[in-house]
């Protein structure tokens, strides 16, 4: 015997399993939200542990008198971002940053880097701030820098502004850097205050 299904009846059952293998294919197809390589990105965690304050060209000294707080102040996530400032300037050649460190296990060559920070801005004068991704090699127990790209001469960061964001590429990581160092920097010859939150760095 043979089983006959009415037209109707054959044309829903076809139009449902169509439907449901479009809607799965759409599953599949959703793309993931990037990985955050750094972390404490959005500053909600006490933050000096995983961005270390640093000065530098003089390591010893504050000459610049620079200031930094984990501050309730501003924030564009949450209620919390880290701030660096400095009243006058007395060494041309000192600045300060905050600095994170980690192993790039999960990176593969010719993986696009993206830094990214919504950074506000209050009476910032002079060189302002920049964003710096920087690889590192330990060739006999030193390191050796092997790639290096900074937001400084391409993008001005200074005056008074709300959190906005900015952002720095490495077009194609060369898969050689035995760890990867992400900066925000408060540059040489700048007065007035920066706050940095929802920092993050993803390859693509």
């Amino acid at each position: 015997m043979y089983i006959r299904m009415k037209p109707t009846i054959l044309l829903i059952t076809l139009l449902s399993i169509t439907l449901l293998f479009n809607a799965c294919k759409k599953e599949e197809a959703t793309p993931q939200a990037p990985v955050n390589l750094v972390k404490n990105g959005d500053m909600e965690s006490y933050p000096w542990q995983d961005w270390v304050p640093y000065f530098g060209y003089n390591l010893t000294s504050n000459p610049n008198g620079y200031t930094n707080a984990y501050t309730l102040e501003a924030a564009t996530s949450g209620t919390h971002s880290i701030k660096a400032s400095c009243t006058s300037v007395k060494n041309d050649s000192t600045f300060y940053m905050f600095v994170q460190q980690f192993f790039p296990q999960t990176l593969k060559v010719g993986d696009k880097l993206t830094l990214k920070a919504k950074i506000k801005t209050d009476n910032l004068a002079g060189q302002g701030v920049s964003l710096v991704i920087r690889g590192d090699q330990i060739v006999n127990g030193k390191s050796n820098m092997v790639f290096f790209t900074t937001s400084q001469g391409k993008t001005v960061i200074n005056g008074t502004g709300a959190f906005k964001e900015y952002a720095v590429t490495l077009d194609s990581y060369p898969g050689t850097a035995d760890y990867i160092s992400v900066y925000l920097i408060y540059l040489p010859q700048t007065t007035g205050t920066v706050y940095f939150d929802d920092v993050s760095l993803t390859a693509n």
